[in-house]
């Protein structure tokens, strides 16, 4: 009888968390995550702000688990897009092609004032944000594959193993987003980020 009210117990539990986090998503997605407190994701759950804690030690918690999840769904997301493309399409063209894929989710998903709070995260680091900034995040793979493309077929070259050769691909994309959030609106991300790639793309081109 005791295994069965915990077993109860525990599925409510996660019934709870799962509309909290449902809640505060689709408020996220209507607003940007300063503009949403526990309050407004608590009273629209109808629970009480203590229930919220068992669930998640702060908001941006919860924010993180958002922000892996949405970084899982991109990556999904980028790797669906790049089997579209040709297979015979040069891989310079390619990373081109990704970067502004990337750009565009950046600026019509996420939006500026939801990624300066996840620059804030990963800098502060009060929350676990390994999805995001993990080198072994599925955003890496994919460069990793169309680099490795690129030098098999003697397209491109690189005295840099292709692992390290792929993350400066990302930090160059990470770059260019900051400088996107401390500069905004006056910055032109997508056309950035492909200058940026495009250079990258020069030095490594046989």
């Amino acid at each position: 009888m005791r295994e069965k009210k915990l077993d109860k117990r525990k599925a409510q539990g996660a019934k709870t968390k799962k509309k909290l986090y449902e809640i505060a998503e689709r408020l996220f997605t209507e607003r940007n995550f300063s503009d949403v407190n526990v309050e407004d994701i608590t009273d629209e759950a109808g629970i009480t702000k203590g229930a919220f804690y068992v669930h998640f030690e702060s908001k941006d918690a919860l924010i993180a688990v958002l922000i892996a999840d949405y970084a899982s769904q991109a990556d999904t997301d980028y790797k669906t897009f790049l089997e579209t493309l040709p297979d015979d399409m040069p891989a310079s063209e390619v990373l081109l092609a990704l970067t502004q894929k990337i750009a565009e989710t950046l600026l019509n998903t996420i939006g500026c004032e939801n990624m300066k709070k996840v620059y804030q995260m990963l800098l502060a680091g009060t929350v676990d944000t390994e999805a995001v900034k993990g080198y072994s995040r599925e955003l890496y793979t994919l460069f990793h594959s169309v680099l490795e493309k690129g030098i098999h077929c003697g397209e491109l070259a690189s005295s840099l193993p292709l692992e390290e050769l792929s993350r400066h691909f990302v930090m160059a994309i990470r770059g260019v987003s900051y400088e996107w959030c401390i500069r905004y609106p006056d910055f032109d991300l997508r056309e950035q980020a492909v200058e940026h790639i495009q250079l990258l793309i020069e030095g490594i081109t046989v």
